[in-house]
Parts: C-alpha cells; structure tokens; sequence
C-alpha cells in the first residue's frame, strides 16, 4: 500500500490546520467563552469552603492538597474574577461574589452587607438564599454575607454548622482523592527500572513490515486529514449542542464519544485495507506491560510536581481551572470517565503515537520523532505556559514508551490512568454534589 502525495497537498494541508492554530492562539476574542464565569465561580466557591476547613490543617498537609490560607485564596479568587470583569465576562451575580470577597479580604465596608437588617425589599431574597444553602444549593460567600444580613442568632447558628459540615466533607473527599494518587505514584516507584530498560530497548529499535515501510508524507497527509476532521466534528458538535434545548446528557455523551472516535478511524481506513491489519501493525494486539505503565506514571507525576513548583498551576491563563460544566454531576461523571479516561486515550494514541509518531519514526529516528510529535500534541491541546509543558511531557514519554515496547494499547492504557487520576479527584472536589 505505497502511496505518494505531492508535496504541496502536504503543504496546503499543513496551512490550513496552521491557519486555524494562529487564530486560537493570537485571533482577537470578545471575552471568555459561554459558561466561562459559571465555571469559574464554582472553582472558586469549592477553594474558598476548603481553605476555611483546612485552616487550622498543619502547612505540610495543605501542600499536598494543593490548599492555601483562606486569605491567599480569597486574594486568589478576586484575581480571576478582576479578570472576568476586565473581559467583560462577568455577570451581576459574579459582582455580587467579588464585592462579598473582596469585603471579607480587605475588611472594606459594604453598605447593603454590613447593615444589621435587611435592606428593604430583601426579604424574600434572603429567604430564598438561606434556603439554598440550607440544601447544600448556596456559595461560599452566600455563606458570609448571610452572616452579616441576619440578627437571628438561630439562623446563624444553623448556617455556620451546616457550612462546616460542608467544608468537613470536602476536606475528606479532597485528602481521600490525593492520597489515592499518592499511593499510585509511590507503588510506580518501585516499577523505574523495568520502564527505563523498555526506553532504552526503544532507542535501538527497528521497524519492520507495513509499519517500517510507510512514507512520512503518506502519514503526515493522514494525521493532517483525521486532525481537520476532529476539528470539524468538534465545531459542528458545538453548533448543534448550542441549536439543542436543553439537551439530555446522554445526548452530549454520545455525540462526544462520535467526535472523539471518527477521526482515528478515518486514518486508520486510509492506512490499512482491514481492520486486523491496523491492530497488528499498530501494535494494538500486544501485551499490556503493567510495570512499565506504573513506572512511567509515577516519573509524570514527578515531573509535573516540578513544573508546578517551577511554573506554578495550570489555572493561571484559565479563570476557570480547567475544569467544564460538562463534568459536573452523576451524568458528568459518566461523560469524564467515557469522553476523558477512554475515548480521548484510544483516539488520541492512535492518531499522535500511532499514525504521525510512527511516520516521523520512519524518517527522522525516535528521539527526534517524539520531541516533534510531543510539540504538535501539545500545541493542540490548547492550554498555557504549564499545560503547554506538562502535555509535551506526557506526549513525549507516551511516544518513547511505544517504541519501547511496541505496544499502542499499553501507551493507550498508561494515558487512561493518567486522564483518570487528574479527571475523578478533580471530579471528587469540584463537581461532585455537596450533602
């Protein structure tokens, strides 16, 4: 199955995919996407609740959980929503949380807050918003000015219990989830040296077969067609999302799930006559090295706590974190653990390490071929300084460890575990339901 493709059809191809990377990387945007305050609110509201529950925790501890002084964080969350309002992305509700913040932090004085009653026609307003809280529905900082709205002595007295139970019980999610990791990463430890003689086994290895024999044009034109495809279905999965009313979520899942899996299957028929000729010479038949797998993600885990020392979070560009509201209930974490922990590794391995690490592999040798296909699955993923560091990282070691050992579904699944430790903790502390 030799094909040639002109030069310049690579070359157009390469244009156009450029075209659309410098417009979302430099292109002039009004604001923040749809849902970017509502995110960002949500993020905020679990940090706050968790640096009041862990404020008296000894400093080691709040490392690890990643948790600052109440102070720090409060500070923190003024930072992100300045810049939700600089943007114009900011709602009057999202003032509402910065004013209440910002009166807590600085102990500047907020008249329709620090009165001792209600201002008038408020009532009802109050009424409601207790009772929101009162079902685990209210924010952090409904918490606080509900403090300062109410003379009930009762009322405060619920309010605060119930605001420490809620802070309680994220603490634990949060130091449950982490340590779960934790534990992961230190098993890996002992696992290094099996992963590191696989990396060395790939640095003098050869490929054979249909797989060895593939042009780098021939891949190159193929990653090139999968990867404007996955942009198309993405950007046609938006429009119709946004044309639905009030959509099931299943509904997201499996148009998803469609977005995700279409693209490496488009590749994969334009580079194989049948479907056991892929999973053969893309190395999908092979054994799943479980040693190598833990060892390679305790050294990512490594790695990334150095970059997070050195570059600081990935949350610094994004108001919202990272995170989406896709994820946020039961349902969103059905669409994490499909969308996140298994279709974006099988898609996502075959199209970067299968078709164009294996292309460059044939042309340019490994090392070089895993540095340039790490940059290119890193710029796609579209995230800042820290993200864009920590993604190249992990497709780079994703790419030295399928040479080392010919195994796309070993790569495939170190990658789901990697997406499922960041995805459920994260899950665990921000979208889970409080109560």
């Amino acid at each position: 199955m030799r094909r040639e493709y002109p030069e310049p059809l690579i070359a157009l191809l390469a244009f156009v995919l450029g075209i659309w990377l410098w417009d979302h990387y430099f292109g002039k945007s009004e604001g923040y996407a749809p849902g970017t305050e509502q995110v960002a609110l949500l993020k905020i509201d679990r940090d706050l609740r968790l640096a009041d529950a862990m404020e008296a925790d000894p400093p080691w501890l709040k490392r690890f959980l990643g948790v600052g002084q109440p102070a720090v964080t409060q500070r923190e969350s003024l930072g992100v929503l300045q810049k939700l309002a600089n943007e114009k992305s900011i709602s009057q509700y999202g003032l509402e949380a910065f004013a209440i913040i910002k009166s807590v932090n600085t102990g500047v004085s907020l008249p329709d807050i620090l009165d001792n009653s209600l201002p008038e026609g408020k009532n009802s307003e109050f009424k409601e918003r207790l009772k929101n809280f009162k079902n685990h529905k209210g924010s952090w900082w409904h918490i606080k000015m509900l403090e300062l709205w109410t003379n009930n002595d009762l009322a405060k007295s619920d309010l605060l219990r119930s605001a420490e139970r809620d802070g309680a019980a994220l603490r634990i999610r949060a130091v449950i989830a982490r340590s779960s990791v934790l534990l992961l990463e230190i098993t890996g430890l002992f696992f290094i040296p099996v992963t590191l003689r696989f990396l060395k086994t790939g640095f003098s290895r050869k490929l054979g077969g249909y797989g060895g024999a593939w042009t780098l044009p021939l891949g190159l034109v193929f990653f090139f067609v999968a990867t404007l495809a996955w942009i198309g279905f993405t950007m046609t999965l938006e429009l119709g999302m946004d044309c639905l009313s009030d959509p099931h979520p299943l509904v997201g899942i499996l148009l998803d799930s469609a977005a995700r899996i279409l693209p490496p299957l488009i590749a994969l028929g334009l580079l194989f006559k049948r479907p056991t000729h892929a999973v053969r010479v893309m190395g999908l038949n092979q054994p799943i090295y479980t040693r190598a797998i833990l060892g390679m993600f305790s050294l990512l885990m490594i790695s990334d706590q150095i970059l997070r020392w050195s570059f600081g979070s990935a949350s610094g560009h994004d108001p919202g974190g990272g995170l989406s509201l896709g994820d946020s209930g039961l349902w969103g974490l059905v669409f994490a653990l499909v969308s996140a922990c298994l279709l974006a590794p099988l898609a996502e391995e075959i199209l970067y390490r299968g078709v164009l690490f294996r292309s460059l592999w044939n042309r340019i040798g490994v090392l070089p071929a895993a540095v340039l296909s790490a940059a290119v699955f890193a710029v796609l993923h579209f995230y800042g300084g820290y993200g864009l560091l920590s993604v190249g990282i992990f497709g780079f070691a994703c790419a030295l460890l399928y040479a080392g050992t010919g195994s796309l579904t070993t790569v495939i699944v170190l990658h789901g575990l990697y997406n499922f430790s960041i995805k459920i903790p994260e899950w665990i502390v921000y979208h889970s339901p409080l109560g």
